[in-house]
């Protein structure tokens, strides 16, 4: 077994385990598989309240006749037979965190009669589970309810976490438990095939590739990285001073499903590829830019890896070009090759890939923000039921709004339709470009199936979305990037000692020229533009400061108008406490303050530990999305506090739930 909690360490209150008894004992353990890594950072940047956006709940149809305990024979088989459902993580783990897998027992089933009785509906039952996040140090990624009338279950709802599923496993799962139920009430030995792999073991084949099995996977990476562009929606931008919000719609259209099979087959490439160059060209269209970039979740599973229970996607990162005008065919031709290209190299560890990203934005002085997805996903067995387009606009998805993520666009073929899904932040899009996004790609791919000659180019393609045009000011190109230089102008007059500053875009560079009142250094006011720009869009690190100090100057109208707060002297305590809780959560002997979380030498994976460790200097209020960014340490560190005037809020705001691995089936909402 390896190490576990850092010594002389505790975990702050919303990472430590939860009371109730000792730890179970470990069947084994091995490091977090490459799919599932792309979960555990999610999990571990969102803040406890919004974790519950990546639980699956779905339904399981279960036979009349069929009791209580036979599920519970069905569940606890299922346990037993797939270690991912008895896993569970240990996020202090050296070198890295871990996968721990526990011994069998019986999974708690909980129970919610429609009856009118004194016990919670069903509806409030399965809201608590849902809604309250899984304690992935203690928890099984699984909960399940039962739903009875007169003491017979009539439906099980099952409550699962993504990092333990993906669609693939989710169907893997209902399938053996249909089969199961079905062996047992019709008194037969069920058929179900070997488990050829547990996710422990995929994780131990890819941790046997070692350093340079992992270099070779990050090789791809490595070179398209730095040609992405820093922010894909940087002409559309604008942060809502009422914090993030989110719109979402999805439109169901029974034709397309024809359509682009038709368009695929005549163009010779996947209908994926064929969706995928509507939304480039729907992209390029409300962007205004002939660069499309976003994160393509790609699907793992092949060969023996079918039969892994576990999360098997992660997102590979594609780039389309689209310069040139290029028509619908040509669009198509390029992504096609391009997400072949991705699919090859796909199979990577996403947290390093995360780590490239992280070190580019802080070298070039700016976030690099391609966090738009794309997921393609087939589900022959359901159906839309509609004989024409609906669109509905639904409930905003509040707390995927809160996790970073820019758009999430999704094609789901149904049997008898293929519905198009769009979530988009409120500050990259507005609710009418979302459902004129939706409605512009079935337009444009109707109109190519409808007529094999059409082949429309990017810049009559765009008319068929009416999008309007972005707000001025339009910010100025830095090489592939956009800036405001104005924001970046802003930004350093928040500074105190700052009077004056004008920024300009000058033969390829960022230049600022700075009226200080005091002194104040250059390496100051780095830090400064780039705490600033983790926040604003179009801010960036200036490449050249020319600084004139000049004592009776005085401050411009519009000094502070950023919104950006002003930099706060940074403790030499709080500095000091947070270098030493990098340095030994990452095992480096040296860490620069002036360099970001990931340019010293960081590693994502380990951003719990690094929050156990100030816990133990006594510091809090690091949040762990923060050490994605590109904010200095030293910047990262004047926003720490001591951890016992914190205490009180930390373990407020993530209060330990109770937990489902053991005792009797209740009816309490959770458990117990």
């Amino acid at each position: 077994m390896h190490q576990r909690t850092p010594t002389g360490a505790h975990p702050p209150p919303d990472t430590r385990p939860a009371a109730g008894g000792p730890t179970p004992p470990a069947v084994r353990d091995a490091e977090l598989c490459w799919g599932q890594r792309y979960h555990w950072l999610r999990y571990q940047q969102a803040a406890p309240a919004d974790r519950h956006d990546a639980h699956i709940v779905v339904g399981c149809p279960v036979p009349d006749g069929v009791p209580l305990t036979a599920l519970r024979t069905v569940l606890d088989y299922l346990v037993r037979r797939h270690e991912g459902l008895r896993t569970v993580i240990d996020p202090y783990a050296r070198p890295v965190p871990r996968q721990v897998v526990q011994p069998p027992r019986p999974l708690t089933l909980h129970a919610a009669s429609t009856e009118t009785d004194q016990t919670p509906a069903p509806a409030e039952v399965i809201a608590a589970l849902t809604e309250r996040p899984f304690d992935m140090a203690a928890e099984w990624p699984i909960r399940v309810c039962a739903v009875t009338t007169g003491g017979a279950p009539r439906r099980l709802v099952v409550v699962l976490h993504h990092l333990a599923f993906d669609d693939w496993g989710l169907a893997l799962f209902q399938k053996e438990f249909g089969e199961l139920v079905s062996a047992l009430t019709s008194r037969r030995r069920a058929q179900l095939p070997p488990v050829a792999r547990q996710p422990a073991d995929l994780a131990t084949t890819e941790a046997a590739l070692g350093r340079t099995g992992r270099e070779a996977a990050l090789e791809h990476w490595r070179a398209l990285v730095p040609s992405l562009p820093a922010d894909p929606f940087g002409r559309r931008r604008a942060p809502s001073p009422d914090g993030p919000a989110a719109h979402s719609a999805t439109l169901t259209s029974p034709g397309l499903l024809g359509a682009v099979r038709e368009i695929a087959g005549r163009l010779r490439v996947w209908p994926s590829a064929v969706h995928l160059a509507a939304h480039a060209m729907a992209t390029a269209a409300w962007t205004g830019e002939t660069t499309v970039a976003h994160r393509w979740l790609a699907s793992h599973r092949e060969g023996d890896r079918m039969s892994v229970l576990t999360c098997m996607f992660s997102p590979a990162l594609v780039r389309f070009e689209l310069a040139g005008d290029p028509g619908f065919a040509e669009v198509t031709a390029r992504v096609a090759e391009q997400l072949e290209q991705a699919q090859r190299h796909a199979y990577a560890p996403w947290d390093e890939v995360a780590e490239l990203v992280a070190r580019e934005g802080f070298r070039r002085g700016r976030p690099l923000r391609v966090t738009s997805e794309v997921n393609f996903l087939s589900s022959p067995a359901q159906r839309c039921g509609s004989r024409r387009d609906r669109l509905v606009r639904g409930a905003e998805p509040a707390a995927w709004a809160r996790s970073g993520t820019d758009s999430y666009f999704r094609v789901r073929e149904l049997a008898d339709g293929v519905a198009l899904g769009l979530d988009a932040r409120a500050e990259v899009m507005d609710a009418e470009a979302v459902e004129a996004f939706l409605q512009g790609c079935v337009r444009l791919l109707t109109a190519h199936a409808e007529d094999p000659a059409l082949d429309l180019p990017l810049s009559e393609a765009a008319g068929l979305f009416g999008f309007a045009p972005p707000a001025a000011p339009a910010p100025e190109r830095l090489g592939e990037d956009l800036v405001r230089p104005a924001a970046v102008a802003s930004a350093l007059r928040a500074h105190p000692a700052v009077a004056a500053a004008e920024v300009t875009v000058r033969n390829g560079r960022l230049e600022a020229r700075v009226t200080a009142r005091t002194a104040v250094g250059e390496r100051e006011l780095r830090r400064t533009t780039l705490d600033a720009a983790a926040g604003l869009p179009g801010v960036s690190r200036p490449d050249r400061f020319t600084i004139t100090v000049d004592a009776g100057a005085e401050p411009d109208d519009d000094a502070g108008g950023s919104g950006a707060p002003a930099p706060a002297p940074t403790g030499a305590a709080a500095r000091e406490a947070l270098l030493r809780a990098v340095g030994g959560a990452n095992g480096l002997s040296a860490v620069d303050a002036e360099a970001s979380y990931t340019a010293a030498g960081g590693r994502l994976l380990l951003g719990a530990r690094v929050r156990a460790e100030l816990w133990a200097l006594g510091w809090s209020g690091l949040e762990p999305a923060e050490l994605a960014g590109v904010r200095p340490l030293a910047a990262l560190a004047a926003r720490l506090r001591p951890a016992d005037t914190a205490g009180a809020a930390d373990t407020a705001d993530t209060a330990r739930p109770d937990h489902d691995l053991a005792g009797p089936a209740c009816t309490s909402p959770l458990g117990g």
